[in-house]
């Protein structure tokens, strides 16, 4: 919690009955949603703050009204109601997918009813009109793939897997491998969600491995010399996860450089990028410096 929001749950504790920030005060510069969602973060939450949210949904607040659902559902600062914690749910779902992903929990764990595996895959497919709720698409990727709540889809299950996939290696991207294991294509611009997941996730592994050279370093007194690199080529082919090394750039000291290929002599590609037409390989650059660390756009051969 930033020091506005703390401050702003100190305000809570000394005004007492008073409230904290007037509804109606042009200057406020905090948004209704941060104050509902500070004022919700107290435990326990006050009758002031319970009537606060309360106001401030009634107002028309789509992100009040979410945290009083929230509330409602579990009897946190008022007394549980599922049927109104549903309600305000579906009162904002059509402009707050975030609703949709609520309602669709709700029916797959049977909560205010028997579970419906058919209502829960029909809100979770709203709930991914919007893109970034990584869950909830994995969670769609999950019943599209085995068949729950609706018909098997393969093709569907790889889509929503992949726009899940924040990194190579998770459960997500697990899934869409699997999917494509069955012989399913990607369209080009999923090959290039595939190839942006790749990169970044090498760019992730090499900036970690370059990190702990810096200490390795450090531990044996040496660093590269003021205003020198060291760069290093790390080449895929296809067919091999084990990259071809080449020193690219001297840091002009011998002992550094080898500590440095030594390093990178155990990395690995964390998986195998789609080559587009006409290009052969893959190459990432290493860049370790005096102070920072980083790698360059990967090359095209």
């Amino acid at each position: 919690m930033n020091k506005a929001v703390a401050l702003l749950l100190l305000t809570a504790l000394i005004a007492g009955c008073q409230p904290i920030i007037p509804f109606n005060n042009p200057a406020d510069q905090y948004p209704p949603g941060l104050r509902c969602f500070a004022y919700w973060g107290q435990k326990p939450i006050g009758s002031l703050e319970v009537d606060y949210i309360h106001d401030l949904s009634k107002r028309g607040d789509k992100a009040c009204t979410m945290i009083l659902g929230h509330m409602y559902l579990r009897g946190q600062g008022v007394a549980q109601d599922i049927p109104q914690a549903k309600a305000l749910y579906q009162s904002v779902a059509d402009v707050d997918p975030a609703a949709y992903a609520q309602l669709g929990r709700m029916a797959e764990k049977g909560i205010g009813g028997p579970p419906n595996l058919v209502e829960a895959r029909q809100f979770y497919q709203r709930a991914v009109t919007k893109p970034g709720n990584t869950d909830v698409e994995a969670k769609l990727a999950e019943f599209m793939e085995e068949g729950i709540g609706g018909p098997q889809d393969f093709q569907g299950a790889l889509a929503h897997y992949l726009n899940a996939a924040g990194i190579v290696g998770g459960a997500s991207w697990k899934g869409m491998e699997r999917m494509r294991a069955k012989g399913l294509p990607l369209t080009i611009e999923q090959q290039q969600s595939y190839n942006n997941i790749f990169t970044n996730s090498v760019e992730y592994g090499v900036r970690r491995k370059i990190k702990a050279i810096k200490k390795t370093l450090a531990k044996e007194n040496m660093s590269v010399p003021a205003s020198k690199t060291v760069r290093v080529q790390l080449e895929y082919t296809p067919g091999s996860l084990v990259p071809v090394s080449s020193l690219l750039e001297s840091s002009g000291n011998g002992a550094i450089d080898q500590k440095v290929m030594q390093a990178f002599s155990d990395y690995r590609f964390p998986a195998d990028p789609i080559m587009p037409p006409g290009q052969k390989t893959y190459k990432a650059i290493a860049i370790v410096t005096p102070d920072e660390y980083d790698t360059l756009p990967s090359k095209k051969d």
